[in-house]
């Protein structure tokens, strides 16, 4: 059987070809925005690194249901992950998002406790010192119990920034919550 290098490079160059389009593809950036300040809700963020969940940790006294069980899942996009790993510190772009969820009490015999029943909310917070000039923005897209808006605006300093620069362990981050990212930054 004679090899034939011309009739195997006719077969393969065009998968080939489509292969490098995809992989010289740059990748997605974490969050978009529309003009300057007003961010595009994530996409995909479940799919990021999950550094933790809170069940009950308030940000506000005057919650209008201060008895609901409210969970609060954090996650980092991928790349900032990698970045505050390998440096303990968190890149510019840097985006968490918190994504909050009602909870509700299972009280069953021998079956207890709580769980999350629907989501409720999305935050996120951006490290972008060019577009904020206190370094990070926060923005909320929630637009009424359980519905999200497309977009948003940077929430007002004494809203959220105050907080998290002042009680945030690191670089505004509340780090002290989130036992995935300790770990990380350990090695």
């Amino acid at each position: 059987m004679k090899f034939e290098f011309g009739l195997v490079a006719t077969l393969f160059l065009p998968v080939l070809i489509v292969a490098a389009m995809f992989a010289a593809e740059p990748p997605k950036a974490a969050v978009q925005f529309e003009g300057k300040e007003t961010l595009l809700r994530p996409e995909g963020y479940r799919e990021w690194v999950f550094v933790g969940s809170s069940l009950g940790l308030r940000y506000d006294e005057g919650k209008e249901q201060p008895g609901q069980l409210e969970y609060k899942n954090v996650y980092i996009d991928p790349a900032a992950y990698r970045a505050y790993k390998e440096t303990g510190v968190f890149p510019e772009g840097t985006v968490l998002v918190l994504e909050t969820a009602t909870g509700e009490e299972k009280k069953e015999p021998d079956l207890r406790g709580s769980f999350q029943k629907e989501f409720s909310g999305l935050s996120a917070a951006v490290k972008d010192k060019d577009r904020f000039p206190d370094g990070w923005a926060y923005f909320s897209f929630a637009d009424g119990p359980g519905k999200l808006k497309d977009k948003a605006r940077p929430a007002k300093t004494a809203a959220c920034y105050d907080c998290h620069r002042q009680k945030g362990a690191e670089d505004n981050v509340f780090t002290q919550y989130y036992p995935v990212l300790n770990a990380a930054r350990r090695k």
